[in-house]
Order: structure tokens, then sequence, then C-alpha cells
């Protein structure tokens, strides 16, 4: 397997010479190839990207030292997982999916070793089963223009195979791609289902994303990844920036608020920066860029993105395959992930021409801008008429933010192209009285900080975070502000969960398949074609982001005093620190903590 910026060409593969040839029947050889046109040189990444090893890489557990401390890791598995346990019975699913991110954090160094250990493996198993239902309830609350709720229904037959086909090969014809194209009956079933069936959806998802596609794909060659993955939210969000799961993914990259943080977005009372287009390609980037360093395969670089990589260590394991498609040939992949690669490659197929395959796509305005800095909070309705633009245009810009103000402090604000120099000159003239549209309010006698957040609609924290205040200081006859609530607030309640299992023991987990007793040698398997990536379509130059992309959220505070009832995995989200660092730099190889422990939160 070839880095992501190898430039081959792209081939179809040789199931196109039999049409309808089953799922897993033997590939015959291609009757015809395409004509390939050459295409430029992708921009190399700054280091080349190498294939990685097919099991994970253990840094605090190793199969021959797990751990300083085994069983106090052990210990801290098994509490987590009987508590997303009760927490998914009881259908707190926030909750349960919290533990279950602290759990994957917690066993994301374990070896393929450590974790088939006879006191090991059934807490994973356990840990699967909660995961499952999560991912379950993901699929019914998806419906914000992501694929995850579609079934493949049936399979189209000898002559709709052989249809399918010829289109493909018609409208592809002279085509170079960058990311990896196996044209079996799968895939050519997906792009029938687009190109059919579900021919409006895609259209309106295409529509949405040809405003971002130039910035992820201008992102995508600087990160050094294949360009054509620039069609993943059609699978994942369908370009929708408030798009969010019931597993609480949020964005158009969905990322879990764990996964984001270790990737630099940040979260609070006023900024989610999952939902930020630029801040969330940058880091979906890197995530794939990383899973495919694990696995060395984008195809199972793509199912730990959507699955999470402990499905591949699983599934190859009972397998004895590192392919694709022998992994979805087993019970090992849930039906969701098993569609998700078919569909990603139908996805480039379509949206690479669209017109070719009698979709309509409507170009949207192109995501530019300028960016102005602000230096403290200040009202959207404020910057609005400063900028010549309405509330709505920032928002449109400023997807991240939560509320009708930029947040406390300096803030990078984007505004409409060409309204910078003047948006900053009449900002620097606005006193601060006139910045807000907080309400003003005298503490009565009587009020506590939940009265007062409750009555207008906000959270405690959000309340005396506005006004600089702690607890102990909300005394009657002060004045203080009252900002406004949360966007999220505002929306409508997400609908009921229906259908659910009153306990985990009513959805036992799949039986584990039998080994096939004889695997494909690489040579007989399924091979996807190297190929070469392709050119990146001029695109209007946009003003680049006036702040580089962290890989981690740089804490506040340089130290921190252990309390009791503190964990690490509790202050690494405090401070917006990985689990990892917090352990390297204080020298911890476990997870015990005594109340009063100094930590250092910087290297």
């Amino acid at each position: 397997m070839t880095g992501p910026t190898k430039a081959r060409p792209f081939c179809l593969l040789a199931v196109l010479g039999m049409a309808g040839a089953t799922f897993a029947a033997e590939t015959p050889k291609p009757q015809a190839k395409p004509v390939v046109h050459a295409a430029p040189q992708a921009p190399a990444p700054a280091e080349p990207i190498a294939k990685a090893a097919t099991t994970p890489v253990a840094k605090s557990v190793s199969p021959a030292k797990p751990a300083a401390s085994p069983e106090t890791a052990l210990a801290r598995l098994k509490a987590l997982v009987e508590s997303a346990e009760k927490l998914a019975e009881a259908e707190e699913w926030d909750d349960a999916s919290a533990k279950v991110d602290e759990a994957e954090v917690l066993i994301a160094d374990w070896s393929a070793e450590v974790l088939g250990r006879p006191d090991v493996a059934p807490l994973i198993e356990r840990l699967r089963a909660v995961n499952r239902l999560l991912e379950e309830d993901d699929e019914e609350g998806e419906g914000a223009g992501g694929l995850k709720d579609q079934a493949e229904g049936t399979m189209l037959s000898a002559e709709q195979l052989k249809a399918e086909r010829d289109q493909v090969l018609a409208a592809e014809a002279g085509a170079v791609f960058d990311f990896p194209i196996d044209l079996n009956d799968k895939v050519l079933t997906w792009v029938n289902i687009f190109t059919g069936r579900l021919k409006s959806k895609i259209e309106a998802s295409l529509s949405r994303g040809s405003s971002y596609l130039p910035m992820i794909r201008k992102v995508f060659a600087e990160e050094g990844i294949p360009q054509d993955l620039a069609f993943l939210p059609i699978v994942e969000s369908g370009y929708i920036n408030h798009a969010r799961s019931y597993a609480k993914a949020v964005g158009m990259w969905q990322f879990m608020r764990a996964t984001g943080r270790m990737y630099g977005l940040n979260a609070s009372a006023w900024v989610e920066e999952r939902k930020d287009p630029v801040k969330a390609t940058r880091a979906a980037a890197r995530l794939l860029k990383h899973l495919y360093e694990r696995e060395g395969d984008w195809y199972l670089a793509l199912v730990g993105y959507n699955a999470g990589p402990l499905y591949n260590d699983r599934a190859s394991q009972a397998l004895g395959s590192r392919n694709f498609w022998d992994m979805a040939r087993s019970r090992h992949l849930r039906d969701a992930t098993k569609s998700y690669v078919p569909q990603m490659c139908a996805a480039v197929l379509v949206g690479r021409f669209p017109e070719r395959y009698g979709l309509t796509v409507t170009q949207g305005p192109l995501f530019t801008y300028d960016t102005v800095e602000v230096d403290r909070m200040t009202s959207l309705a404020v910057l609005a008429r400063h900028a010549g633009t309405d509330v709505e245009s920032l928002k449109h810009l400023n997807p991240e933010l939560l509320r009708s103000t930029t947040p406390p402090g300096k803030y990078q604000l984007r505004v409409p192209p060409g309204s910078g120099a003047s948006t900053a000159g009449a900002l620097a003239k606005i006193p601060s009285s006139d910045r807000v549209d907080f309400q003003r309010y005298v503490i009565r006698k009587g009020d506590t900080v939940a009265k007062v957040a409750a009555r207008f609609k906000i959270s405690r924290e959000d309340l005396l975070e506005a006004n600089g205040l702690k607890a102990t200081q909300f005394k009657a006859g002060r004045r203080i502000q009252i900002p406004p609530p949360t966007v999220a607030s505002l929306e409508t309640k997400e609908p009921k969960r229906t259908e659910r299992p009153s306990t985990l023991a009513e959805r036992p987990l799949e039986p584990v398949p039998v080994t096939p007793g004889a695997t494909k040698p690489s040579g007989d398997a399924l091979v996807k074609p190297d190929v070469a990536p392709a050119p990146v379509a001029p695109a209007p130059e946009a003003k680049p982001e006036p702040r580089p992309q962290p890989q981690m959220p740089q804490p506040r505070a340089r130290t921190h005093r252990v309390k009791a009832g503190e964990t690490l995995y509790s202050i690494s989200q405090r401070y917006g620190i990985s689990l990892a660092d917090l352990r390297r730099w204080n020298r911890i190889r476990g997870n015990y903590l005594q109340a009063g422990q100094l930590l250092k939160l910087h290297p």
C-alpha cells in the first residue's frame, strides 16, 4: 500500500468484467480499462506517511509489561464499563457516551495481547455492547443530511449491475482519483441508490458542499491526505455544520466531544468548535491521517473513523485478514460500518462528476471572509451594524458561536470579505457600555445563582462567567448582567427515543463467527488500485485562519492541586489536556491520584 500522495492512475477493478458477480465471488479478469489522463502531483506532506503495524502501538501498556499497576487500570476499566451500562439502561445517553469515551481513552494504548487477556476481553465485550447501543441511537437520530440511516436495500440484478457499470465507465473515463476505488457490486449498488432513490438528498448535500469543497481540498492537500476524502461529509452530515446525532456527534465531520478535544476543537459555554467548518476540517484531516498511519489502508482508516480502531483489531484478529471486504462479509462489523466504505466510494464517484450522473447541483457562495479581532465581548447585532451585514450572516460565517455575542476576552471574528478594515475601525470607537445586549439585574434578597439562572433560562456557570463572579460573591444588592441564552437552549428539544430495550440483557452480542477455514492469499484478495491525486480546482483565495490549528488546547494554569474525588480523566477534561500528555508530564503510569498531589499542566 502506497502513501496517500503517491501518484498512480485510477483503474476500475476486475469485477467489471463480469456484471452481476456476487459480493463474495472471486474477482474475474478485466475486459477493458478506462483511458487515464495524467494528473499533477499533489503537495507532499511534511513527513511521508508510513504504513503502521497491524496492532495498536502500545505506550503505557505492552504485552510484556502491561502497566506499572495493572490491577488499578483493570479496576478502573471495570468501573467505567459498569457505570456506562447503568447509564445506558437509564437512557442517559450523554453520560453513557462520556463513560465510553473515558474507557476508550484508558485502553487506547493497550496492545492487542492485553486486550485479549481473559480478564480484559469480557470487559471489552461489554464496552462494545454499550457502544453499539449508542451507535444505534446515533443512527436513529441522524437525519440532518447524512446517510447513516439509509439501508442498502435489495442488491441489483446482473443486468442492472452491467448497466450501472457501463454508466460509471462512461462517467469516469479519463478521470484520476487519489482515493482507492473498488468498483464491485456493493459500490455499484450505492451509485445506483445515490442517483435514484436518494437523488434529491445527494443533490442537496452537494449543493451545500459546493461552498466548502475548495476550502476542504486545500486543507487536505496541506495535511497530505487524499483530496477525494472531501466527499466524506456526504455520508456523515450532508455538509451541515449544525448536524447533531443522538450520540452527541456534532458538526460537518461528526466529532464526538472527547475526540474533538484530542484534535484541538475546544468547547465552552460560548463556542463549540466542532461546528466550525474550517477548524473541524483541519481536525478531521489530522484524525484521518492518524488512522491511516495506524492502519496502513484507507478503507480500514474509514472503519476506524466510523466505529473506532477497536473494530479493525477485533475483526482482523478473528479472521486472519486485514482486507475490508473480508470483514464486511463477516459479523464483526455492524451493518452501518459495512455500508460506510462502499458509500464513500460511491460518494467520490458521484461527487466528482454529478452532472454525468444526471444530478443537478447548485453552486453556493464560496466560504470566504475577512477576520477581525474583537478585543472584548460584543453583541453580534452591534458587530453586524458596523460590518454592513446582518446577524444571520455573521452566524453563518461563525457557526461555532453559541450565543448572540462573542465570548469574553479576545475573539477572531469572521466578517464578509472586504469589510474587515472598516469593521475593525468602527469597533475601536464603540464604548464598552454599547457593546453588549445583556439585561441588567440587581440581585435581590433570597436570590441564588441557580434561581436567577433558571429565571432567565441560562446555566449557572454561564451566569457566573459572564459577570466574572464566584458563587460566594453572588450577594443581594450587586448589579449583574444577564447574558442571552445559548442557541441550543432556544432550539426544539430532541425527540424522545423509542423502542429502547429496558436492559442490556435484552440486546445480546452477536455470536462470534467461525474463522473461515481458508483465507485467500493476498494476491487473490480484492486489491484496491494505487491511484494518482486529483487536481485541485482553482478556488478564489480565501483569508487564512488568523491562528494556527493547535494539536491540543492550551491550558490556562500551569499546575493543579488534586482534590478528593478527582481523576486523571476529569482533570484532563477540565484543562483540555490529553490524558497521555498529563501522564507523561507527571510520570504517571496508572490512574491513581492522591488528594493534595501537585500535577504539572505543561511539559
